[in-house]
């Protein structure tokens, strides 16, 4: 649950539609803590990167100041090098917005794709829709 503060919106106190990726990315980056591979220690400790290769965005109703998001994050397709994920942000079983990542795993060094470590692998398959 993530509460809509005033950073998040215009002076009609609306939320901003680039700060909902903002918080789409905050879902994104505790999902990968949750799984055991928070951004630090894939990007400092390990040398790796998460690059979003496309992002889809739909928005169907505003969202205000005060207003309480709770957001849902399902995995609809994990192949070796990329990852399709869906993060929905719902206010009171209402749907407001949605968006698609296809996020890359990269190598900083060679900024190529790589293969995702076996141990975060099998934890993002828990998230598979459908499964």
């Amino acid at each position: 649950m993530k509460a809509v503060r005033f950073q998040h919106c215009d002076p009609a106190g609306v939320v901003f539609t680039p700060q909902y990726f903002n918080l789409f990315m905050e879902v994104v980056e505790d999902w990968f803590a949750h799984l055991g591979y928070g951004f630090s220690k894939i990007v400092i400790k390990e040398h790796q990167g998460i690059p979003a290769m496309r992002i889809i965005a739909k928005f169907f109703k505003p969202s205000f100041l005060g207003d309480q998001l709770q957001f849902v994050l399902n995995v609809k397709r994990l192949r070796e090098k990329n990852v399709l994920v869906n993060v929905t942000a719902f206010c009171d079983q209402e749907r407001r917005c949605t968006t698609e990542f296809l996020f890359g795993f990269a190598a900083l060094s060679s900024l190529s794709l790589v293969e995702w470590p076996e141990g975060l692998r099998e934890g993002m398959s828990e998230y598979l829709q459908g499964r």
